[in-house]
Formats: C-alpha cells, structure tokens, sequence
C-alpha cells in the first residue's frame, strides 16, 4: 500500500480537514510533500515518494518521464532535483519541485513499482531536448541503448513523431551515433544482352 494519498481521498474516507492538518503538524505522523497530496509518515520522502507524489499532484493521466522514467527502468542516468512529469495540456498545476510539461501527445506508459513511466524512447527525447551540453546529449542517447532500454530505430521513431522544438542538438546527435540505414532496392537478376 503507497503511503501517499491526496487530501481529498483522505476526507472521502472520513477524515475531517482539521485531523489531516492535526496529522500533518511537525509532531504529527503524516507531512504534506506537495499541495493537496500527504506522505502518510513521519519519515523524509524517499524519491520513490516524491514520484508517486508528483503523478498525485499532476492528476491521474500524468506520466513520469525524463531521467527519472529512465533510471526506474534499468539506464543508468543521473537524476535531477525536480521531477519530470507529462500532463494532459488541460492541465493547471504547477510547483517548483516539478518540471510540468504539458502535452498534446501522451507517451506509451510502462507500469513499475506502481508508477506510470513514459515509454524509453519518449524519456530519453523529452531528457535530451532540454540539454544545451552536446555531450550529455550523447551520453543519455547512449546510456539507454547501452541498458537495452530501446533501440536507434525506437529513438529515430520517436523522434520523428515528436515537435521539432529543442531537438537540433538531439537530432545532430542520432545521426552522428546511429545513423539511420536505407535499404536499398533488391535489385533483380541482371539481363545480359544479346
């Protein structure tokens, strides 16, 4: 059972305002990690906690996504302070400790450890596009293939279904790592002449 739960579910199960707020005082078991959303112990957020507490805050069609999608998944990525997190564009919430991004075009999702992950693919692009540094473009393109996470032709997929805004670096990457290969027409049986 997660121990995170939004006020709201908490008043439908019969707790009244003023005993979340009770529960939520310095000596009390319970802390509010974000508005609206209580972390249902007295012990810090582990980032686990501040995952299932930003899809919370974010509403129930969010989806995790950039380098914390990634590292959940099995690629080795260093995690940022905020938390990446894609929404639907109705979507009006917004808080320091996240990085909201709303989208016309929600990702594939993967389940794990009860918490909505964007597709690889999705995740690397949305982590990549926002890096000015070339390199640390390169090594989160190359840290979820090297995990198996995806392929080059899943990256090239993605890419091409996704806005052009903020990929130059993304896209001069992908070619020079793994261009994309064209096959040729199988050319038929040579005719000799008479």
């Amino acid at each position: 059972m997660t121990p995170i739960a939004t006020t709201a579910d908490l008043r439908k199960s019969g707790l009244s305002p003023r005993e979340i707020l009770r529960h939520c005082t310095p000596a009390g078991p319970w802390q509010q990690v974000l508005p609206g959303v209580i972390l249902q112990k007295p012990s810090p957020p582990t980032r686990l906690d501040r995952l299932r507490a930003a899809l919370f805050f974010a509403g129930p069609s969010s989806v995790i996504t950039g380098a914390d999608a990634l590292s959940r998944q099995g690629a080795t990525i260093p995690l940022p302070r905020h938390i990446h997190v894609l929404a639907g564009k109705n979507t009006r919430r917004a808080h320091p400790q996240i990085l909201l991004e709303r989208t016309n075009r929600p990702p594939g999702v993967v389940e794990c450890h009860g918490l909505r992950l964007a597709h690889p693919a999705r995740a690397a692009l949305d982590l990549a596009r926002r890096e000015t540094n070339p390199r640390a473009v390169v090594e989160i393109l190359d840290a979820v293939v090297d995990a198996r996470l995806c392929s080059p032709a899943d990256l090239h997929e993605e890419l091409g279904l996704s806005s052009r805004r903020g990929t130059a670096l993304v896209r001069q990457a992908l070619r020079h790592l793994y261009p994309l290969r064209v096959s040729s027409p199988q050319a038929g049986p040579r005719v000799r002449p008479d």
